[in-house]
């Protein structure tokens, strides 16, 4: 019974699960405002971590696919958007927010920073979409001509 318990255990769903960063701005803005990797790795890393308590610590357990959208400003400033497939929980919402702006980022030059966690929360399905449009981004470019992203996070950034 012991050992069925734990194989049990090793198939349950996490509470989240990062299918991959999607980088939204072109290689040569990231390599201009990015001076180091491996921190911007780290803050990756610590973002995932953060957004998986932050799941946890809600106490919600829907199953849901989308993006957890990050931007990083020069002066070691940070914002979340989150653009889930479908109305997502309140609290893990405030949650994820909270918890991934309390981590301190890395240092961005030039401009902002922006990328996405492809994420889904307790087992849920991977989204479809091959990048984020979060509702705060898609009212604000509603009837404007495309717009860089960089610009469109400043047009949006709420401190």
């Amino acid at each position: 019974m012991g050992a069925l318990l734990a194989a049990a255990a090793a198939y349950a769903a996490g509470p989240l699960t990062n299918f991959n960063v999607v980088l939204l701005q072109p290689s040569s803005v990231l390599e201009a405002r990015v001076t180091d990797v491996d921190a911007m790795a780290d803050y990756v890393k610590a973002v995932e971590a953060a957004s998986r308590e932050a799941v946890v610590a809600s106490g919600a357990r829907q199953s849901v696919g989308g993006f957890i959208v990050v931007a990083v400003k020069p002066g070691l400033k940070s914002n979340v958007w989150l653009d889930f497939d479908t109305l997502t929980d309140l609290e893990m919402q405030k949650q994820i927010v909270a918890r991934v702006r309390a981590i301190k980022p890395f240092e961005a030059t030039q401009g902002p920073v922006v990328f996405a966690l492809k994420v889904a929360t307790w087992d849920g399905r991977q989204s479809r979409r091959s990048a984020p449009l979060p509702p705060e981004w898609k009212n604000a470019t509603q009837g404007q001509p495309p717009v860089e992203i960089g610009d469109l996070v400043e047009r949006v950034w709420q401190d």
